[in-house]
């Protein structure tokens, strides 16, 4: 059935999170289509070793209905190139920030890869359809140009976390950062949300309260 709320899961922190905290299935207590770029996926998964990894891998593959893996130009160009550089890696996904002690510098004029490649397909939110842009650190939004960006906003994972634990569909958003820690991620504590007027909020909140019956 068609939803009103999209989630992009636009970097690999929150996947990684979860996973390590056995909680992936939370992106599913909401009624929403839950979108991951393929570029972002490969990030997540491509070190079987890595943490998390095994865990994203088995529930993307449980839960085909409800994730859609996003084609990206950007993916296949890195992966063509990977054929000549077995080792390339890249910051298609979204490029980190600089360190601190780097000066600030002005926003690459050409939009970053495969993350707002996806957020931007003009087909993406169609009639009263709001997206989410579930991210950590990275503020990708001021990136996106599309002309229905009011109708897209960015939440972290733990302002997701705290937006189900008060609608009680789960017992606890510290929880899960706990069983994180345990498992040896450290995840970003990063807040979205209280950026975000009162009246963006309500409706952020109003979205995820809506549930398939």
């Amino acid at each position: 059935m068609p939803h009103d709320l999209k989630i992009f899961v636009v970097d690999t922190g929150p996947l990684i999170t979860l996973a390590v905290a056995q909680s992936l299935d939370y992106l599913l207590y909401v009624d929403a289509d839950v979108i991951v770029p393929d570029a972002v996926l490969h990030e997540a998964t491509f070190d079987a070793g890595r943490l998390g990894a095994q865990d994203i891998i088995a529930w993307v593959k449980a839960h085909r209905s409800r994730i859609e893996i996003a084609p990206t130009r950007a993916y296949q160009v890195f992966d063509a190139a990977r054929a000549s550089i077995p080792n390339l890696r890249g910051s298609w996904v979204v490029p980190p920030p600089p360190p601190p002690t780097t000066p600030p510098r002005r926003p690459p004029a050409r939009a970053p890869p495969a993350a707002v490649e996806v957020i931007e397909e003009p087909e993406r939110l169609r009639d009263d359809e709001r997206g989410l842009l579930l991210c950590e650190e990275t503020a990708l939004l001021k990136r996106v140009v599309v002309r229905d960006r009011s109708r897209i906003v960015e939440v972290s994972t733990l302002d997701f976390l705290r937006i189900l634990e008060a609608e009680q569909r789960i017992q606890s958003a510290e929880q899960v950062f706990e069983l994180a820690e345990k498992a040896g991620r450290f995840p970003s504590r990063a807040e979205k949300m209280p950026m975000h007027d009162a009246v963006t909020r309500a409706a952020i909140q109003d979205l995820v309260k809506r549930r398939e019956e």
